[in-house]
């Protein structure tokens, strides 16, 4: 990921407690207009230093709405990812996209490996995912041979991780029959 094309927010600024849908309501406006800003391979990083409690209401209502927007194309290739002093800061969060059918990642501090799944993605998908971030670009092809499964079973888990925002697809060209694509972590 180009630093140049992320930028980040305090979700602190909106207060160290945060607990209602209408805090989370006010709070989201303002992260769909950061997301609005950055160019079409942007990414927005929210940050949940500061925080001390991040109910599920607000979460639900400022993040989870957030990613299903993202998820439903309105904002192209554009990504969103956490980051957290604790994982325990985000339980209520994974639960809320859980809920939704929907996953992000967040980076904890001090822990490891640093970087997590919030919400719901399945352990194929996780894996698939996390050679991805190892790897940080690869094609279906590289990846189903370094997870030994049938290439048509990694095209469909990388389209469900592009889907969901969780990893960024780069055109490679176009060869018959199909269009080939890179893969690329967004972490």
């Amino acid at each position: 990921m180009n630093r140049m094309n992320s930028t980040s927010i305090d979700i602190a600024r909106f207060g160290r407690r945060l607990g209602t849908r209408s805090e989370g309501a006010s709070a989201r406006r303002e992260i769909v207009s950061a997301i609005d800003r950055l160019p079409d391979d942007g990414q927005l990083v929210l940050s949940l230093h500061g925080v001390d409690v991040l109910s599920g209401s607000f979460a639900d209502e400022a993040i989870g709405k957030t990613c299903q927007l993202l998820t439903s194309g309105a904002h192209g290739d554009r990504t969103m990812v956490i980051a957290s002093p604790s994982v325990d800061l985000t339980e209520d969060l994974s639960d809320k996209l859980a809920q939704r059918k929907l996953a992000i990642l967040c980076r904890v501090d001090r822990a490891a490996p640093p970087w997590r799944v919030l919400g719901q993605l399945a352990r194929p998908l996780v894996e698939t995912l996390e050679l991805l971030m190892d790897r940080e670009s690869a094609t279906t092809k590289e990846l189903a041979e370094a997870l030994g499964i049938a290439p048509n079973v990694c095209h469909n888990r990388i389209r469900h991780l592009v889907q969901l925002h969780l990893v960024r697809e780069e055109r490679m060209g176009v060869s018959a029959p199909n269009t080939q694509y890179r893969f690329h972590s967004i972490v």
